[in-house]
């Protein structure tokens, strides 16, 4: 009788697991994020399935960011043939667009950038310091995130691209 018991209780708690895991009814965090561009437009992150996406964090005041901006400009020259986006995601709040601007420009960042000074991506990522790169498949799931990023980063960075890119 114990052994009955504890067999149901096995096959309820395995049933509950299993049929957690099946639900593919919820979108991936990324997905159901809207930023805006420069030019005011949304930019959904559900349009870039199939792609994946580096997202850059940073701010005008942040001096690893300037460091870090010609190493993302140079992962994003490798990735310019393939199935990934580079953005910026820029947090400030307290900066006028022209502002914004001229940071990016001082910091030689050519790719684009959007704007999350509502925190609407920082906040569900938890993310704790800038420069943040994160990294997401081609299905939106999160594969990496690192804080602060250099030169010495490009061979293994590169490296993990090509192998993201060619998974499904």
């Amino acid at each position: 009788m114990v052994f009955r018991k504890a067999w149901l209780a096995f096959l309820l708690l395995f049933s509950i697991l299993f049929l957690n895991d099946c639900r593919s009814d919820e979108q991936p965090l990324l997905y159901q994020v809207t930023l805006q561009d420069w030019d005011g437009n949304s930019h959904k992150f559900s349009e870039d399935k199939g792609k994946l996406v580096v997202l850059d964090f940073w701010a005008s005041w942040c001096e690893p960011c300037k460091k870090a901006v010609p190493v993302v400009e140079k992962l994003r020259e490798k990735l310019k043939d393939s199935p990934a986006i580079v953005l910026g995601v820029n947090t400030e709040d307290d900066l006028s667009l022209e502002e914004i601007k001229k940071a990016a420009s001082e910091f030689g960042m050519l790719y684009p950038s959007l704007l999350d000074p509502k925190w609407e991506l920082v906040t569900p990522l938890k993310i704790e310091g800038q420069p943040a790169l994160f990294v997401f498949s081609k299905s939106g799931k999160k594969l990496h995130s690192q804080y602060g990023i250099s030169e010495k980063d490009l061979p293994i960075l590169t490296g993990r691209l090509k192998n993201w890119l060619e998974s499904p």
